[in-house]
């Protein structure tokens, strides 16, 4: 198993897809810490304000989860699906053939980079969000004093939507199919379904992945950016536990049903 690991985590480190999904981290994060400090409030004549409610503190410490809504599960999607696309998965089978040691070292190594997305993210907030928060007359203790309540769930989080994406990835094969449907699915088709539920059969869709995550992280999802997570319905969303185990049945599910059929079918 300690073979398979390492044999799936150098294929990452050689996939372009893995480096984008990083290189677009910075961006999405900046520009989510842009569009906070717009929102903060201040005074005229002051296009940004410094964080200077808990929410916002908050929220600045977890900017990183703007962007890893998006990426994550392409993370996750690019590590089975590549396989498929570069057509490697007979070699990879041949090395080790016991599939379902295969996807248990996909899950530790998606499980792995979904982590260090996390941790990449703050790594961007302490180098771009604090320092320009501090100019505009903020504190940064004050933001990294949110720590325990910010850092576990956001990387709790993007494991849970690292395994959302391969789960998908395993079932579909395909990559563009597997990004649609985590990423389209979540972000176009469920805001649809959710408004549709509550004001025509007042039923709270809150266990469809975006809702179940924002309920996972609590105040850094309340951010109006995401995709079903809003979904224009105001109700309250599942406890912190209960939307990581939607996040987690989302994951699994996918990944065991896609398991016993398309990942055991013949590849050749």
């Amino acid at each position: 198993m300690i073979n398979a690991v390492r044999a799936e985590s150098l294929k990452m480190r050689t996939m372009p897809g893995i480096w984008v999904c990083f290189g677009l981290a910075l961006p999405l994060t900046v520009l989510f810490i842009l569009i906070l400090f717009a929102r903060a409030g201040g005074f005229a004549g002051h296009t940004f304000y410094f964080a200077h409610t808990l929410n916002q503190q908050r929220l600045l410490l977890g900017a990183g989860f703007f962007g890893i809504t998006f990426l994550a599960p392409v993370a996750g999607v690019v590590c089975i699906t590549s396989e498929y696309r570069q057509k490697t998965i007979t070699n990879t089978l041949l090395y080790t053939p016991v599939r379902s040691r295969v996807l248990g070292a996909k899950t530790i190594v998606t499980s792995y980079w979904a982590v260090l997305m996390a941790l990449l993210s703050l790594v961007i907030v302490l180098a771009v969000g604090l320092p320009w928060n501090a100019a505009l007359g903020g504190s940064a203790t004050s933001v990294t004093d949110q720590a325990g309540a910010v850092i576990p769930g956001l990387v709790v989080a993007s494991i849970l939507l690292g395994l959302f994406g391969l789960g998908f990835g395993v079932l579909v094969k395909n990559q563009v199919a597997g990004i649609l449907i985590t990423i389209g699915g979540t972000f176009i088709l469920e805001p649809i379904l959710v408004a549709v539920a509550h004001s025509v059969f007042h039923y709270n869709l809150n266990w469809l992945p975006s809702r179940a995550v924002v309920a996972l992280v609590g105040a850094i999802g309340s951010t109006g950016f995401g995709g079903g997570g809003g979904g224009g319905v105001n109700e309250p969303l599942l406890t912190w536990w209960q939307g990581g185990l939607a996040m987690l049945g989302w994951g699994l599910i996918p990944l065991t049903i896609g398991y016993f059929t398309t990942f055991r079918r013949d590849v050749t």
